[in-house]
């Protein structure tokens, strides 16, 4: 080869070794690769300083390779660190994917985050990532103790190559409980900061001793600065969705404000218009459960239902109407099991009580509507009353001149004006009461038995007379009198009379009624009532008329009347029973017909007259009306 040719190959060998080294630094080669090449190279420098320059160079370029080869690694892990963050909304994932990252990105054995608590006392760490302990999960740290303390106080980063054996740090003994049972030797510490403010700090750690170098300080502060973007975020996001819950809940509040409004004030308009109208206390019951939908009803002051509505039959288990107190202010609502007692008042009377049947305490406005019924039933209550009041005193003036003229003398009073339509010749009932209830209790039960508004009386002669028109008398005085002492607890004694010829004999049913009350009264038999015919003997020789043949006829009338009807002769069978003093056999004898026969004819007495014939009391009236009624015959024959 000749000298230019070994020149020019020489020339060649360099530019291929050359092409070598740029290749291999390229492509992020191992140095002892590039170093062998650079060595290569360097044989043929022609001194020594020369070839250790191009060493040293080399070197240079091969390490700020790598620095460019790993920022760049490093900012497209940011960059990928950045994504992922943005696509979280939960704070506890963007914290958790925070620790892993930072694990990540530095290669440490395990990593952590806390954050300052409300009270910027401490933090407390929130997430980890790689432990092993349970004592650094969920630990306090004060801001005074650690590599946190170092970093709070400072507002940059901070590191320690062997956390327990540094004296330069503030320890206490739970932190370096926790740090020694997770190993941990090494930790780097930077601060999270949200417009200058410290949020938290992210933690590295390693389980051996280690420095972190610069860039994995500026990596981690980079990580450091997404992770508080990304918690700002979330918190905005979470205040901002609590404010909406906020503005969503004042809304609703307000609507329903407005239509606790709009219904107080559909029942003040309905309640007012029932006031107008002259409604009565159904129609506001039925009001207040169109408007409240709860079963309701009004009681009396003596607890009996005046009202009622929402109530599958009649209500029952009803509460008690309270008592009420002379020194209270403004009647107070009470529960009583289910119910919702508010008590009805005007001026100082207790009229009775508005009961609401709900499982629930009402709610302030159905408590203020509720309470609006029960002023309203008050008024209604009260105005009846006043017209009552005025009417009965009306009524009440026309009975007393009734009954304290002479027997036969008209009353020249015109009728009361509640009177005007009724018929002249209808049934008008006298009753003459004595008892010791008080009596407006008394009128009130009378009222609600006879199921009338046609009625007026009066207190005369220490007696209460009553007279009332009925069609027909659907409560005897027999029936009505026990049924009165048992719902009052007292006495009830009453004498029974009916009018023939409607107001116009008033006075002759005063007259009667009140002979058969003294005579119950004589006779001991209180707690009961009785007209003329009920009281038999003592009947007939306290009246006036002695009506002997009513007197037979109200007790044999069905007897006589079935006799003449069928041909038969029970009449005569039932003189000869008592003859016979009340002997089957005798009876069956005189008759001259067989004992079972005469059982069989008194079965048949005893469907016309009542079983209670045979008692002693009774069987003294049929047998002085067979007496009466054998001397009327006779008398008629001769």
């Amino acid at each position: 080869m000749t000298h230019d040719q070994a020149a020019h190959q020489a020339v060649d060998d360099i530019l291929a070794d050359q092409l070598t080294l740029m290749t291999l630094l390229a492509e992020s080669a191992p140095a002892s690769q590039v170093l062998a090449v650079a060595e290569s190279i360097a044989k043929r420098a022609s001194t020594e300083s020369a070839r250790g320059r191009l060493r040293e160079q080399t070197l240079r370029v091969k390490d700020l390779l790598d620095r460019r080869a790993r920022r760049d690694r490093d900012l497209s892990a940011l960059f990928d660190t950045a994504k992922d963050l943005a696509s979280l909304k939960d704070l506890t994932a963007i914290l958790t994917a925070i620790a892993a990252r930072c694990r990540e990105l530095l290669g440490t054995d395990l990593a952590y985050l806390s954050l300052i608590d409300e009270s910027g006392t401490e933090t407390s760490i929130r997430v980890t990532d790689g432990t092993v302990s349970p004592l650094l999960q969920h630990l306090r740290l004060p801001l005074d103790v650690g590599v946190g303390g170092a970093v709070a106080l400072t507002g940059m980063s901070h590191q320690s190559s062997d956390y327990l054996g540094d004296e330069r740090l503030g320890h206490n003994d739970d932190v370096d409980s926790a740090v020694a049972a997770e190993g941990i030797r090494a930790i780097l510490g930077v601060p999270l900061k949200v417009s200058g403010n410290l949020i938290g700090i992210l933690f590295a750690a390693q389980r051996a001793p280690r420095t972190f170098a610069a860039e994995e300080v500026e990596m981690l502060s980079s990580l450091a600065t997404l992770a508080a973007l990304a918690i700002e975020k979330t918190q905005l996001i979470d205040r901002s969705r609590e404010a909406l819950v906020e503005v969503e809940g004042a809304h609703a509040v307000a609507l329903e404000h407005q239509a606790a409004i709009d219904r107080s004030a559909a029942a003040h308009d309905l309640f007012t218009a029932i006031i107008f109208r002259g409604g009565g206390l159904e129609e506001l019951a039925t009001a207040l459960h169109d408007v409240l939908g709860i079963p309701a009803v009004i009681l009396d002051a003596d607890g009996h239902v005046l009202a009622s509505v929402g109530f599958h039959d009649h209500p029952r288990d009803l509460p008690a109407v309270p008592p009420r107190d002379p020194d209270a202010g403004i009647p107070a609502t009470a529960r009583e099991g289910a119910w919702t007692v508010i008590p009805i008042d005007a001026v100082h009377d207790r009229l009775g009580a508005l009961a609401l049947l709900h499982p629930e305490l009402l709610s302030d406005v159905n408590g203020r509507i509720a309470a609006r019924a029960a002023t309203v039933a008050a008024l209604l209550l009260f105005w009846r009353r006043s017209v009552a009041e005025t009417s009965d005193r009306d009524r009440s003036a026309f009975l007393v001149d009734v009954v304290s003229r002479p027997a036969g003398v008209e009353s020249d009073r015109p009728r009361p004006a509640a009177f005007a339509n009724l018929p002249d010749g209808g049934a008008w009932h006298v009753y003459a009461i004595r008892s010791e209830a008080p009596e407006r209790r008394l009128l009130a039960a009378l009222t609600r038995q006879l199921s009338t508004n046609h009625m007026m009386h009066v207190r005369y002669a220490d007696e209460l007379i009553v007279a009332f028109w009925s069609p027909d008398r659907t409560v005897a005085a027999s029936d009505l009198a026990p049924r009165l002492s048992d719902e009052l607890g007292d006495d009830v004694t009453i004498g029974e009379a009916t009018s023939p010829s409607g107001l116009g004999g008033l006075r002759g049913a005063y007259d009667e009624a009140t002979v058969c009350l003294k005579t119950l009264v004589t006779l001991g038999r209180r707690r009961t009532g009785a007209d003329r015919a009920r009281l038999g003997v003592a009947g007939l020789l306290l009246s006036e008329s002695r009506d002997l043949a009513s007197f037979v006829t109200d007790r044999l009338g069905p007897v006589l009347e079935y006799d003449r009807r069928r041909g038969t002769d029970l009449i005569l069978t039932l003189d000869a029973y008592f003859r016979a003093g009340r002997s089957l056999a005798e009876t069956a004898q005189t008759l001259h017909v067989h004992p079972n026969t005469v059982t069989q004819r008194l079965a048949r007495i005893d469907q016309l007259l009542g079983a209670g014939w045979r008692d002693s009391a009774s069987a003294l009236d049929v047998q002085l009306s067979l007496l009466i009624h054998t001397v009327i015959e006779g008398l008629d024959t001769t």
